[in-house]
């Protein structure tokens, strides 16, 4: 990697995590390639086990000299995987897309490079997302608090920052030691949070990227639910003096728990919301 990089301009550096089965990669790796920015570099690091078409995929692309594949030889987990990728990158920015997200907008890089150029206190940049299902079609859209006053306002919600559409400054990222590695769905929140500690935060308001939501299962949408709030209510915790709203956002936050323990345990119940969830904008 050293040698090739060594000859480009890489001014940002996108990182692609995979585990396992990947089907939409190549969608998220042609909106790459679709950037009219050309000065990046994309890190795919992939966490065992890999589907053999996956990894077939990734290496197709890899005559561009611009991509780079890491393979893990044990099982690390998605936080590490994305340290690991901070560690090898070379660029001044560091962009974020998942496997199943596409990238709309073609000045996509080049604008929030651009931003955070013209705005050296801002260190955050993301933008609003469309919403696909698993068949790449519409199911609703929206936009995110903008301005950095209103994310402060927001920030103990919910995240008001998805992860496929951010550019951040890696000087930022560096002196924050990278992801808690500690924490199992997080990461990103919490990276926010302490980033808007330091400078900040910027949200498009345009849908500049295609967000695939999590298929109706059990196992992948209401168990997980549960996980995360309990884990957002441990974060939100340690940044109650930073920014407003604390105590409704956590009162909120234990209104959630209540409900995935009691009513959202039955599927029925659960199901009916979820649908009216994603088909509505509700992203509660």
């Amino acid at each position: 990697m050293e040698a090739g990089t060594e000859k480009l301009n890489i001014l940002v550096s996108i990182i692609l995590p995979v585990c396992g089965q990947a089907p939409y990669i190549s969608q998220a790796i042609e909106s790459v390639l679709g950037q009219s920015l050309r000065d990046w570099e994309l890190i795919i690091v992939s966490d065992p086990p890999i589907d053999k078409e996956t990894e077939k995929v990734i290496e197709k692309y890899q005559k561009d000299p611009r991509v780079f594949y890491f393979k893990n030889e044990a099982r690390i987990g998605f936080q590490k995987s994305l340290n690991q990728g901070l560690e090898v990158s070379k660029g001044k920015y560091i962009a974020r897309i998942d496997s199943d997200d596409i990238w709309l907008e073609l000045d996509k890089l080049k604008k929030q490079i651009e931003f955070l150029e013209l705005h050296p206190d801002y260190l955050l940049t993301g933008s609003g997302a469309i919403v696909i299902d698993y068949k790449g079609e519409e199911i609703y859209r929206f936009l995110e608090p903008e301005k950095d006053s209103q994310i402060r306002d927001y920030i103990l919600y919910r995240n008001p920052f998805l992860h496929s559409s951010v550019v951040f400054r890696k000087e930022t990222i560096k002196a924050l030691n990278g992801y808690d590695e500690k924490l199992k769905g997080a990461d990103d929140y919490d990276l926010w949070l302490r980033m808007g500690k330091m400078g900040k935060l910027y949200n498009f308001p345009y849908h500049w990227i295609k967000f695939r939501a999590p298929q109706k299962n059990d196992n992948i949408v209401r168990v997980p639910r549960y996980r995360r709030t309990k884990e957002k209510i441990q974060i939100i915790k340690n940044y109650q003096k930073d920014y407003p709203n604390f105590y409704k956002a956590i009162f909120n936050d234990y209104l959630k728990l209540f409900y995935l323990s009691t009513a959202g345990r039955f599927s029925a119940v659960d199901n009916w919301l979820y649908k009216k969830r994603q088909t509505s904008g509700w992203r509660a």
